[in-house]
């Protein structure tokens, strides 16, 4: 089984290592992809959203159990992830070997409630009950959530969707949707890379997305711009309006 993307980067001498170029999809195409998702299963349109709006990598969401995820302070607890070789799951740090708490909107909060009630409802008819430890994904024909979803099948099954809709893009891409468009938002970096999991202070967020730093920099100019009072030219001197 060959090493994935972010595998076959963390056996390359850093000097070699080159800037990625983030591609994530459009507004438009991600709404489809999302629209797409839930028109298939709710549990996968949740998995999809949630990565979509968390920027989540894979194995992250894949080992995300219950007694990570506070409903009531909306917000979910990242400290590991799970890697699949040759058939065999294991529980790891994340890449950055960091530990990070995402807060979640209230439409996540609402979709991740749900969820678990259809779980529990699940296990009930099998005369067993959710507990925190189990996982919150679980691949669609494993009928109890004691084996996280396999990444592999999170990216197959992703990949799989999206050619369907005639959209060229990967499950990776979302994370880069989430963070594009937070930054194109106006959210500093510092709350970006918290977020994303990236080491170094921002360091990482601004190597990956030079290009939407400098695009939210120049719309921060703009807005400033747009307040200054307004100059006036009478013919004699300068004046100030304001």
């Amino acid at each position: 089984m060959g090493l994935t993307g972010d595998e076959s980067c963390a056996h390359r001498p850093a000097a070699e290592a080159e800037a990625p170029e983030p591609d994530p999809p459009s507004p438009e195409e991600a709404a489809r992809l999302v629209d797409e998702a839930f028109r298939m299963d709710e549990d996968w349109g949740t998995l999809v959203w949630l990565v979509m709006t968390t920027g989540l990598r894979r194995g992250e969401a894949c080992i995300l159990r219950w007694s990570r995820v506070n409903l009531e302070v909306s917000e979910i607890d990242i400290r590991s992830s799970y890697r699949l070789r040759k058939g065999v799951g294991t529980e790891k740090d994340t890449k950055t070997h960091q530990m990070r708490r995402i807060a979640l909107d209230t439409e996540t909060i609402g979709l991740l409630r749900e969820l678990k009630d259809r779980w529990r409802k699940r296990l009930n008819n099998l005369g067993l009950e959710l507990t925190e430890d189990m996982y919150v994904f679980t691949g669609c024909r494993q009928p109890v959530p004691t084996v996280p979803y396999s990444p592999h099948g999170v990216s197959s099954r992703y990949k799989d969707m999206a050619t369907r809709l005639g959209i060229d893009t990967h499950i990776h891409a979302l994370r880069h949707y989430s963070a594009t468009e937070l930054l194109s938002a106006g959210i500093d970096l510092r709350t970006v890379a918290g977020r994303l999991g990236h080491g170094g202070g921002g360091a990482t967020t601004l190597r990956v997305y030079a290009a939407w730093v400098a695009a939210s920099d120049r719309k921060a100019a703009e807005l400033l711009g747009s307040r200054m009072p307004k100059r006036r030219r009478t013919g004699k001197k300068d004046t100030w309006e304001g």
